[in-house]
């Protein structure tokens, strides 16, 4: 049975170490001169099965499209130059040509070179096909603690250069770690406040910073906590940030309920004393946003509406962090 298992394994190995990049000048010794789309995004897909956000061979973009995006997007970041910019649209759709990869599309399309070469974004991806299968046999051994292993040093080893691969080695274990620090906050914030989620335990800032944007963005479903906006692009990019109620370079705190979700603006105006929340969870403006020459009817517009709270009440942000917020940081 071991040697089966150990046979399907080298099929797989073999597969990934070949797969078809395309070159061009733009591509560097980093990525050994080939686009890198393609293992990235298999790196990102491995990611989803072990954190058990992908539970079948079937990968659904509308299910999976911004989780998956961000893991892609930080993996992309570690090898190519941050003015260089892409879509997961062009290795979703051109791992059609991977043996183990088939595009499911949708009634009446046809899936082929031609009509693949066009795609360019997810808007454009959609029109063809929703969503794609990997081989079941290939899913199972992402399911496999040693076997994904095995598969990742292959898409590193074989397709990016020896500083590029230790950089992503580096994000991989920042994937795991953050999604294990966010599945911890939100158990801790269905216990008593404590002063600090953080004491003695070690935690990078890169597993911090990501795996307390993952518990709060999630927790608010993307929306705006002040202005309730929820936006998600075609490309699967979010609006909102993960704020602290009171920042961690004072509070040393991750608490989700010392945290909201908050879009751009809300965000600056909450950091910039121009924002606050009341203990009836209303939101409080403050008078300055008022003075000449301003112009900020989106805001004024927000005092005394209500909050939009998550859905499960254990994460409402906490009155205390609320109420020391107001007090101390806002120029009411």
């Amino acid at each position: 049975m071991q040697s089966g298992i150990n046979s399907i394994l080298e099929k797989y190995i073999r597969q990934f170490a070949a797969l078809r990049r395309a070159q061009g000048r733009m591509w560097g010794p980093d990525t050994r001169k080939k686009a890198p789309h393609k293992p990235l995004l298999l790196l990102a897909i491995i990611d989803l099965v072990e954190r058990g956000s992908l539970l079948s061979p079937v990968v659904v973009l509308e299910n999976h499209l911004v989780e998956l995006n961000e893991l892609f997007t930080n993996y992309w970041r570690q090898v190519v130059p941050l003015s260089q910019q892409t879509s997961i649209a062009f290795p979703f759709s051109r791992l059609f040509t991977e043996p183990f990869w088939k595009l499911i599309p949708l009634p009446g399309k046809e899936i082929n070179r031609a009509n693949v070469d066009q795609i360019t974004a997810v808007s454009q991806l959609r029109k063809l096909a929703s969503s794609s299968r990997m081989d079941e046999d290939l899913f199972a051994l992402m399911t496999d603690l040693k076997a994904r292993n095995i598969l990742r040093s292959i898409l590193i080893d074989s397709h990016f250069s020896l500083a590029a691969g230790k950089a992503l080695w580096t994000q991989v274990m920042v994937h795991t770690q953050s999604w294990e620090y966010a599945e911890q906050l939100e158990m801790a914030a269905k216990e008593p406040l404590v002063d600090k989620v953080i004491k003695e335990r070690e935690v990078t800032e890169p597993v911090r910073d990501q795996g307390f944007r993952k518990a709060v963005v999630g927790t608010y479903d993307h929306r705006c906590a002040l202005c309730g906006m929820r936006v998600i692009t075609s490309e699967g990019h979010t609006c909102v940030d993960a704020a602290h109620i009171i920042p961690w370079s004072e509070s040393h705190n991750d608490d989700i309920r010392n945290g909201m979700a908050l879009c751009k603006l809300c965000h600056w105006a909450f950091d910039h004393r121009m924002a606050a929340v009341k203990r009836d969870y209303t939101v409080l403006i403050s008078r300055q946003v008022q003075q000449t020459p301003n112009v900020a009817d989106s805001l004024l517009r927000l005092q005394g509406k209500p909050l939009h709270k998550p859905a499960n009440q254990p994460f409402w942000p906490a009155l205390v962090f609320l109420d020391k917020h107001r007090l101390t940081r806002f120029a009411g």
